[in-house]
């Protein structure tokens, strides 16, 4: 009789352990339940204790581990390919912009959809991590430059949030037929379009510590975000 009692216990206990987690054993990243690192679909986070809340991912997408560089795309796009020009960009050819265009001056015969964040089909993050990851906006990655202390290492930079916790951000440059300046800056993508005009996006520079406004159709990686 002792016996079956501490069958029951343990496995009351297991199953008290299971519902504190997901389905792959993390903290859930939907309620958080105060943890600072978890996973979604397999990927991981780190809650670097922003204001915002944003969860900033672990690996760039494409890359294996934090310091690789992983894929490059042009803004919108959701796949790598050979080359990163005008006349391959999705959505846009010159002055003929068919998708996230504010200025029927670009757009295709006039065409204006006034869309300035990239929706969850034309997001890099979403379309390869999938459900709960996005690429971050401009003031996602404007508060991740102004709100942590970056250090510059070998392999990248190493940004420390107001809690302690770091994330690493390799420096893979940009790329149109080949890669360039890999190693010397860290070009990455928001999810928001540009000011400029509508043929431009938003882009990191890491060593400027800014953002700036990059044409659509250049290859850069991506960092995936999540929220609480």
């Amino acid at each position: 009789m002792k016996k079956y009692y501490l069958i029951v216990l343990t496995v009351i206990s297991v199953s008290l352990m299971l519902v504190n987690c997901n389905g792959n054993g993390n903290a859930s990243a939907d309620k958080n339940n105060g943890a600072t690192e978890g996973t979604i679909n397999g990927h991981d986070w780190v809650d670097l204790g922003l204001p915002s809340g944003t969860l900033w991912a672990t690996c760039n997408v494409g890359a294996n581990a934090p310091d690789e560089n992983g894929d490059y795309f042009s803004w919108g796009e959701t796949a790598a390919k050979e080359e990163y020009l005008l006349s391959t960009c999705k959505y846009f050819d010159y002055n003929n912009i068919t998708k996230y265009c504010n200025d029927p001056g670009y757009g295709d015969n006039a065409f204006a959809d006034n869309k300035t964040v990239l929706e969850p089909s034309d997001d890099a993050a979403t379309a390869n991590w999938g459900d709960g990851w996005c690429l971050p906006t401009k003031d996602e990655f404007k508060e991740l430059i102004d709100k942590c202390n970056w250090m510059k290492k070998s392999n990248g930079f190493e940004v420390k949030g107001p809690n302690g916790k770091i994330i690493l951000l390799p420096l893979p440059g940009y790329r149109v037929t080949e890669p360039r300046e890999v190693g010397m800056n860290g070009y990455y993508w928001t999810s928001s379009l540009g000011e400029k005009n509508p043929s431009f996006a938003w882009k990191t520079d890491f060593t400027g510590k800014r953002m700036l406004e990059e044409g659509r159709y250049m290859g850069l990686p991506v960092r995936p975000v999540c929220k609480k």
